[in-house]
This record gives C-alpha cells, structure tokens and sequence, in this order.
C-alpha cells in the first residue's frame, strides 16, 4: 500500500475516533442484525491476551423481545429502588420503549482473577472497536452499566450461566439527534515522561 493511502487511512480512524460521541435519541427503525453481526466480526480482532474471546452476543430489536427487556430492566428498577414512583418508573420504561435495538455484550468469568481481568478489558476492547465501527457506518451506540450488570435474576432472564455476567448493555440505533463533541483535557496534563 503506498505511503499517501496508509496516511489516509489514519486520518480518517482519527477523525472516528475524534468525533465518535454517545448516541441517546434514535430513530424508530432498528440495526438490522447482518449489520451488527458484521460490525461484531471485525470488532473481534480487539486484544485478547490468550485469545479465549470470552464474549457472546444477545440483541434485542424484535417487539417481543423489547418488551420482555423493558419489563425486566423496570422490574429491576422497582426492586432496586422501592421508592421508585410508578410516574417515574412509566418514564423510565417510554425511554427504553424508544430505543430501537439492545446489544447485551456477556463475558466469561474465568475463575483466576489476572485472567477474569483481561477477558474483561478484551470485551470492553471489542465494544470500543464496535463502537467506532458503527460510528463509521452511521450508527450511534450509548454504552449502559451500572448494577444491573449485576443482578441474578436479570442474568436469569436473558439466560446467562453461573460463569457469565454482562459486560455493557449497548443501546443501537440510527441517530435521531448527536451532541456536539465535548472537549477533552489536554493528554499533556496526564502524561508523565520518564
């Protein structure tokens, strides 16, 4: 490949990476699933000490499977919260209502600890990959955590093993509306020369 096109071609991941922001309002029509499935197979080449690729893939953009989703996340959200308003828990299900498609990212807990963390920072590698692959596609992404991750009986639901937790919750779309990039802190005030 001749030097000009390899300078080009880093020029336009930076711009990705640059202007890549998260996305939080969609339009109505959901990713179709070819098109995850094959942002999923480039984004696979992420680091991966070992190469166990702990990971699987759950997506959510059937009506049936979003309302089991929304039931579930706002059953979580009344156990979690027990004062949690029925207004506010209606306001939180019209919000998840509005999200076209759910990326539920699980990985493999390994038993040895050095081991659980690398298969983590290898899944949170791919999902950034994936990121900046949809990006590129114009698709926006918004990357969701929190305790929910967590819970049993939402792994009970969406038929995780007793090995396996969610590493993000990734909501998928075409953006209806993207935020300005915000500024970032100068590397330079992080950054220390040895």
């Amino acid at each position: 490949m001749p030097q000009s096109e390899q300078i080009h071609q880093h020029s336009a991941l930076r711009d990705i990476i640059r202007s890549r922001r998260s996305i939080r309002k969609f339009k109505q029509e959901p990713v179709p699933s070819a098109v995850i499935l094959d942002m999923l197979e480039t984004a696979k080449y992420a680091p991966n000490h070992r190469v166990t690729e702990p990971w699987r893939f759950i997506y959510v953009s059937s009506e049936t499977g979003k309302a089991n989703l929304i039931n579930t996340f706002a059953a979580f959200s009344k156990k979690s919260k027990p004062d949690l308003t029925e207004e506010k828990l209606q306001n939180f299900k019209n919000t998840l209502g509005r999200v076209p498609g759910f990326l539920l990212v699980v990985f493999q807990e390994d038993e040895n600890e050095r081991a659980r963390d690398d298969d983590f920072a290898a899944t949170s590698s791919l999902i950034q990959n994936l990121q900046l692959l949809a990006w590129e596609k114009g698709i926006g992404m918004v990357w969701k955590s929190g305790k929910i991750l967590y819970d049993k009986e939402v792994h009970q639901a969406f038929g995780l093993q007793d090995n396996e937790r969610f590493a993000a919750i990734i909501q998928t779309g075409y953006p209806d509306e993207a935020p300005e990039v915000k500024e970032r802190t100068p590397i330079r005030e992080r950054f220390t020369d040895m």
